[in-house]
């Protein structure tokens, strides 16, 4: 299905949605027709992100969060509050994570505080402010600690240049990878985790 939204947009931008809408942003004055032929240039595009979505859609299939919970990916069988396990988890494991990382990287923050982003894992300011999304502690820990390593590096780097990439890739040699394998884990930042 394709959603046309036209409003005070500079240009016209393309996305898929994880239930496969196409949702097409553009400025009141374009024409449809513009906007028909713009979709069909895009037809390459939207054909791999629908691939890429339809395979984290299958992996999300394999988390069963009605009845557990989960803690660096390892399954837990859970009935109390989920929403207090995961910012336990959150203080009691991710907060020595940092600094360990901080620590054994040489790399310096002021201070972290938990995140409920629907679009960012984790993000750093000109302060050294950390922000981590809580459902960090629901990733693999290797995924959980590139993210933090990426956030670091941002304290010596203030953008993704080659030099931020060249940064990370001394202390997360294989950090293509943690980044490609991250992408599965994308729906964690849309879903709710607290049924």
């Amino acid at each position: 299905m394709v959603k046309i939204v036209k409003g005070k947009y500079k240009n016209v931008s393309l996305r898929v949605d994880y239930d496969y809408n196409i949702i097409v942003k553009a400025p009141k004055r374009v024409s449809d027709s513009y906007i028909q032929n713009f979709i069909k240039s895009k037809q390459n595009w939207i054909d791999k992100q629908i691939k890429r979505l339809s395979n984290i859609n299958e992996f999300k299939k394999t988390y069963n969060f009605k009845d557990n919970v989960y803690l660096f990916n390892k399954e837990i069988n859970w009935t109390g509050n989920k929403k207090a396990f995961y910012e336990n988890a959150f203080y009691s494991e991710i907060l020595p994570l940092v600094k360990q990382l901080a620590e054994q990287c040489t790399l310096s923050y002021s201070k972290v505080a938990l995140t409920n982003s629907k679009r960012l894992w984790g993000s750093l300011n000109n302060k050294k402010e950390m922000k981590l999304n809580w459902k960090i502690v629901i990733l693999p820990k290797p995924l959980a600690e590139y993210i933090i390593i990426h956030e670091l590096c941002h304290g010596k780097e203030f953008n993704h240049s080659k030099n931020f990439w060249n940064l990370v890739s001394t202390y997360i040699k294989d950090y293509k990878s943690k980044k490609k394998q991250l992408d599965k884990y994308s729906f964690l930042l849309k879903d709710s985790v607290l049924l």
